[in-house]
């Protein structure tokens, strides 16, 4: 079998479906994807800073408690009276105070020196036994003699030769007021480089001069240049917590610091922008691939959509291509389909078959009134012939008495062979007459058959544009549900902010806040999954507002087809009704045909007691010559009057056959 060719011209109706189709399914998803990409990128940067926020405050709140925790043991060492007493002279065995010194550095595990100095800023005490020296010129000393405790910036020692921290307290005399001297330990950067590595993926601290302290990335050895950031956002701005966009890579880092209040140094925590917006353009990916993929399902829907719609379609201009050339065909395919293309091909097919039923019945009855005015024009003619021997007949009997007996006999013959013949004409104009109504019956039911086609036309328009109000109501519900799901992702937007918020006060909580951290962190989860669960409902509502787009798409087209449809159906009726027409004045005319035969009857009968009367009454041969003159005249132009008729009749009788020719 022959593989049928699928056109798809640009003209042709499945072409415009499928392409229409196809465009309401790429529009909208290319927006969505642009509108995804643009907010899951802005979403990413979003949630990227307030995790940096997060991690800075974080990383700050631990470091906190390093030089609390260092500064506390020393503001405890210096409170104490045995080193209150040591400074005054009161004590002089200095064990004891080593001793102590000794025992908060094995509580930190460390190795660091502590030094005990007097208000001269001389050393008086050292953990180490190291030299004793004078600090009176150092800024850490200075500033923890006027009496509050003091962290140093960076600085490289020139005995160790170590880049170290110095956290120095004052040492107040018994009143608490006077400061008779300062104890100050030195604290170790790598310890802050360890605890940026463990936490963050990129970190540093700075002093209060803005010089690096420490990297999560890399130690910082004495030999470095230092490094200073003067001319940073976190040095120029007076604000405590901030976030900028940092170059100085050649590459965008986001940026969240805040400052320690307690000593001035800043914790800053980062992150490459590329790195935070990877997830979102993977994301863009897969919608991107999962919308090629829908886009090859909605082509294959609309293929077989559009072949669903056009084959009937097809088959009916088939039908009605056929019936403009005057073929009746009837459709054989998609009978038993059950919606409104079934119904139409029904209806169509049964116009088809009651328009040849009745076509058949004209071409009988016009030929049998073709053959009946052929015979009426002969018989017109053979009267014609007789009234004209009637006429010598009586111009004989002027002429010559001798002769009026066979005259009148032949006269008498040829008024019954008129009889005859003006009888034929009268039976066969009957049956003119009975067939032309039968023809203005058929012709009638026909009318009636094409106007119930056209008035179902018009309901299954109503019925289509019904189903497409629906379907609009149907997207405006989608729409109110789509309204819902972003109040939803509103929500649960807001329930992740408020549970990120709640983990960053549960870590300034310290080890009390771990199990509402714990919890924040659940409630996260929870709140992302609804966000999730809120767009998968968000895409599914997307899909099925396209597809009643689509519906109600072809509901238009289907109406605007029935509409044509109708306008051929009232072009159908039109020229059935004027075929109407025709046959009442056919059917007019045979009655007076049969209303002239009528007269030619009783005009005959006439002759006929004239000629009776000739032959009786001889004497009367002059007058009753007269009358059959005058007779004979009347009779001959009734005889031309339906000669004339009969011409008529068989002009409009070869006329409806020529008409009729043009159905096969």
């Amino acid at each position: 079998m022959k593989k049928k060719k699928i056109n798809f011209s640009k003209n042709s109706v499945k072409t415009k479906l499928i392409a229409l189709m196809l465009l309401i399914a790429i529009i909208p998803l290319t927006v969505a994807v642009s509108i995804s990409y643009v907010t899951s990128t802005n979403s990413a940067k979003e949630v990227a800073k307030q995790n940096l926020d997060w991690q800075a405050k974080y990383i700050e709140s631990e470091i906190d408690k390093m030089f609390t925790k260092s500064q506390t043991a020393l503001s405890s060492f210096a409170s104490s009276p045995q080193t209150i007493a040591f400074l005054k002279g009161e004590i002089t065995d200095p064990s004891v105070i080593k001793d102590q010194m000794i025992d908060i550095n094995e509580s930190f595990g460390d190795d660091n020196t502590i030094v005990m100095s007097n208000i001269e800023g001389m050393m008086v005490l050292r953990s180490d036994n190291g030299e004793y020296k004078s600090i009176a010129e150092r800024d850490y000393f200075k500033n923890a003699a006027t009496g509050k405790p003091y962290i140093s910036t960076i600085f490289v020692s020139s005995v160790t030769n170590t880049r170290n921290i110095c956290i120095a307290v004052p040492v107040f005399d018994t009143d608490d007021k006077t400061v008779i001297g300062v104890v100050h330990k030195t604290f170790n950067p790598d310890d802050i480089h360890v605890l940026l590595a463990e936490e963050a993926e990129e970190a540093f601290l700075v002093d209060q001069e803005a010089t690096l302290v420490a990297h999560s990335d890399y130690e910082i050895l004495a030999t470095d240049e230092p490094q200073v950031f003067a001319s940073s956002p976190y040095m120029t701005s007076n604000e405590e917590t901030g976030f900028y966009i940092s170059n100085a890579k050649g590459y965008p880092v986001y940026v969240s610091y805040v400052k320690n209040p307690a000593s001035g140094y800043t914790v800053c925590a980062g992150k490459a922008e590329s790195e935070i917006i990877s997830e979102a353009r993977k994301g863009a990916r897969i919608i991107i691939l999962v919308g090629i993929a829908m886009i090859i399902a909605v082509l294959v829907l609309a293929f077989f959509i559009a072949e669903s719609f056009t084959k009937p379609m097809f088959e009916v201009n088939k039908l009605l291509s056929a019936l403009a050339n005057g073929e009746f065909i009837e459709i054989n395919k998609y009978k038993n389909r059950n919606d409104e293309f079934g119904q139409m091909i029904s209806d169509s097919n049964a116009v088809v078959a009651k328009l040849k039923s009745i076509v058949e019945n004209i071409k009988e009855s016009s030929n049998t009134v073709n053959t009946s005015s052929e015979e009426l024009s002969e018989m017109a003619n053979q009267i014609a012939s007789t009234t004209e021997n009637v006429a010598e007949a009586v111009q004989e009997i002027a002429t010559g008495a001798s002769e009026q007996a066979k005259e009148v006999q032949d006269s008498v013959e040829n008024a019954g062979l008129i009889t005859e013949a003006i009888e034929g004409v009268q039976n066969s104009t009957n049956d003119l007459s009975n067939l032309a109504t039968r023809m203005k019956q058929a012709s009638e039911s026909s009318s009636e058959s094409l106007t119930n086609f056209h008035n179902t036309s018009e309901v299954m328009a109503n019925m289509i544009i019904e189903i497409s109000k629906k379907i609009s109501a149907t997207q405006n519900a989608v729409s109110d549900i789509n309204e819902r799901v972003e109040g939803i992702s509103g929500i649960a937007a807001q329930t992740n902010l408020l549970s990120l918020n709640a983990t960053i006060e549960a870590a300034r909580a310290g080890d009390a806040g771990k199990g509402f951290a714990v919890v924040a962190e659940e409630i996260r989860k929870l709140a992302d999954d609804s966000e999730s669960l809120a767009k998968e409902i968000h895409e599914v509502m997307e899909t099925l507002l396209t597809e009643s787009q689509s519906a109600v798409k072809a509901a238009n087209e289907i109406i605007e087809d029935n509409k044509a449809q109708q306008a051929a159906l009232e072009s159908t009726i039109s020229s059935v009704n004027g075929m109407i027409c025709d046959i009442e004045k056919t059917v007019e005319r045979v009655e007076k045909i049969s209303n002239e035969t009528d007269t030619c009857v009783a005009s005959n009968k006439n002759v006929s007691h004239s000629m009776s009367s000739l032959s009786a009454i001889s004497e009367e041969n002059a007058a009753a010559t007269e009358t059959t003159g005058a007779s004979v005249e009347e009779l001959s132009a009734t005889v031309t009057t339906l000669a004339e008729s009969a011409t008529s009749l068989k002009t409009i009788a070869e006329k409806l056959n020529e008409e009729i020719e043009f159905f096969k």
